[in-house]
């Protein structure tokens, strides 16, 4: 996605890894960095010293692979795409982005062959080819000179007899020669440079069934292992192309095993779909020490000598292993579902709270360490806000509830359930009344008494003018009227004492949120036709329409402090600040794979920016409002 001719913002931090991707957790060879995707961005971040992350942007879509070539020199990364389109390699020059520092961060090589996925990739010992594998819908395997960026092969990955290909392996000796597993699919790969063909031939596994989930090769080039989804290892003969062993002894891994990565000594260390994360000595295929992590693992890549290996999960975590006595630390973590919504506390830009699928965490702002998480399993949160004397974090929820939490430790404060109709969308406190105000699926505005200790909550007022989902609701500093927002078309501004309409205003969009303007006398609202609308309190006249995007639904807005800027990002997936004033936009952030839901100014002086997306991504920013 090319960025508008806009200033930049400074992207100070992100939290974020897709997890679902196969061996997406990879350690560069100077073992001063580490890489993993996030949506269509390959993240790289530095392992020692102060955090610091660099983005390499240039897909198109969702990334399905990613790897590093044997030095060090090329990162390579493959998308997937729409049915019928062509999906894409990346090839970056990791050299030259280190003699820029980051700075200059273009593509080498752009390679496009395949239809609707690139499955895995690989490149050749020295770093002069590389192998690329097409998806189910593809069927073809290729190899490419890196230099002139050109495809010297391509051939079909099927035999007639076997499933699609899902993992390819290069050698680490030969050049020309690469192993592929799939789904009873099991072949030894030969490059013909003179007459620019390759071969393929069939491993004899003496009849043994079995779909191919990852391959390493040994240092040696004799021995390719294969991790298979029947949870045992394959081990094959390179040079006769046949059967060896099939191990581990005694024991298979649950569910499959889906990465695997060879250390210094030869052994293997093995993650499996059950969560278990393993080391299996090669010389006796007995699995010498074994971890149980909570999730599937998806990733495993060794540092260096093998002192220290990196693992990654299906719930978006990345783990930190010690390999002499398997001692480990989350060294990252993630939402691994869209973000619906961002809040900070009233008084602090320290902090700030996500909610995403049946999770709300907490976040260290400048760290971005994750402070807290509360779970509800089976739910999915839509909305939270924080108390603004900070007592308790409430939230809505699907299954219709409220549900409050202590703020320190997560304790479940109270839970009141049927709280609105069709899930709870939207929720705000009031400022310095004991109330809170929330909309639901049904259309339906309620205010409640909040009770004193675990005395619950009591409904107040039902407020029965939407007919559509409600979105979001803003309560008034003077906590004497509310405006809130609907998918019908409509906003409404209550009178919260008597429970009454004051004003309604209507247009021909699907409202996605409304704020109120620090001085409290206009509306701004966002929505599904592209336009930021300023609109009158006292009557509901509309004053002023921005068009802020050029293609999609305005999803979040929000204003700063001061009321000089908003902020504001929808399914153009580009974070836009504005001058309230003169409506002009003055900058714009580039990095989001998803669309985005939320975006919210820190308090205060507006430090900082935090936009959340579809993708599971979260992503804080300089601010230029101060």
């Amino acid at each position: 996605m090319e960025a508008p001719k806009d200033q930049m913002l400074e992207l100070l931090g992100c939290i974020g890894f897709s997890g679902d991707v196969p061996q997406a957790v990879v350690v560069h060879p100077n073992r001063e960095h580490i890489l993993y995707p996030l949506g269509c961005n390959v993240v790289i971040e530095n392992i020692a010293g102060k955090k610091k992350q660099t983005f390499l942007r240039g897909h198109t879509d969702f990334l399905t692979c990613i790897t590093v070539s044997p030095n060090g020199k090329y990162i390579a990364s493959g998308q997937k795409t729409h049915m019928g389109f062509e999906a894409e390699v990346i090839i970056w020059d990791f050299a030259e982005l280190i003699e820029s520092g980051f700075t200059k961060i273009e593509p080498y090589r752009r390679l496009k062959l395949h239809r609707v996925k690139v499955q895995d990739i690989a490149f050749s010992p020295n770093e002069d080819f590389l192998v690329s594998l097409g998806g189910e819908d593809d069927g073809k395997i290729s190899f490419w000179d890196i230099e002139s960026g050109k495809a010297l092969c391509s051939a079909a990955t099927g035999n007639c007899r076997a499933g699609f290909a899902e993992c390819v392996a290069f050698c680490n000796t030969d050049n020309h020669t690469f192993v592929m597993g799939g789904n009873d699919s099991l072949r030894v790969w030969k490059f013909n440079p003179e007459v620019g063909k390759m071969d393929a031939k069939d491993v004899t596994v003496r009849g043994l069934r079995r779909i191919f989930k990852c391959i390493v090769v040994s240092e040696d080039d004799e021995v390719a292992y294969c991790g298979t989804k029947s949870g045992d290892i394959v081990a094959i003969s390179l040079a006769q192309a046949a059967l060896k062993m099939v191990g581990p002894e005694r024991m298979n891994f649950a569910k499959g095993i889906n990465a695997m990565a060879l250390t210094a000594n030869g052994d293997l260390v093995v993650g499996a779909a059950d969560g278990t994360v393993a080391l299996v000595k090669t010389s006796t295929w007995k699995v010498v020490k074994k971890v149980q992590l909570t999730a599937p693992i998806t990733s495993v890549s060794v540092r260096g000598q093998g002192h220290q290996f990196y693992v990654g999960t299906l719930a978006s975590k990345i783990y930190t292993f010690a390999m002499a006595d398997f001692q480990y630390e989350v060294r990252s973590a993630a939402h691994n579902s869209k973000v619906n919504d961002v809040c900070f506390p009233r008084q602090s830009a320290d902090l700030f709270g996500t909610c995403a699928g049946s999770e709300i965490r907490v976040w260290h702002t400048k760290s971005t360490k994750e402070l807290l998480r509360i779970e509800v399993p089976n739910k999915v949160c839509n909305a939270f806000d924080f108390m603004p004397d900070g007592s308790a974090i409430v939230s809505g929820w699907d299954d219709g509830c409220v549900r409050a939490f202590a703020p320190e430790s997560g304790k479940k404060i109270c839970e009141v359930f049927d709280a609105n109709g069709k899930g709870v969308t939207a929720i705000a406190p009031f400022n310095t009344l004991p109330k809170l105000i929330t909309g639901g699926g049904d259309g339906q505005v309620r205010v409640w008494d909040l009770g004193s200790g675990s005395g619950g909550m009591q409904l107040s007022k039902t407020l029965k003018e939407h007919t559509g989902q409600i979105t979001s609701i803003m309560v008034a500093q003077s906590d004497e009227e509310a405006v809130s927002s609907s998918v019908d078309g409509t906003c409404i501004c209550w009178d919260l004492n008597k429970g009454v309409r004051q004003q309604i205003i209507f247009a021909n969009t699907l409202f996605q949120q409304v704020r109120y303007r620090p001085d409290e006398a206009q509306l701004l609202t966002v929505g599904t036709d592209h336009k930021a609308a300023y609109w009158e309190v006292f009557n509901g006249e509309c004053i002023r329409e921005i068009e802020i995007s050029e293609t999609g639904a305005v999803n979040g807005v929000d204003i700063s402090a001061s009321g000089e800027f908003f902020v504001a990002g929808g399914q153009d997936k580009i974070v836009k600040i504005f001058t309230y004033k003169e409506g002009i936009r003055s900058y714009c952030g580039v990095g989001h794979s998803g669309n985005i839901n939320r975006v919210k100014f820190s308090p205060g002086e507006a430090e900082f920016i935090v936009s959340v997306s579809n993708d599971g991504a979260i992503l804080i920013w300089k601010s230029p409002a101060l």
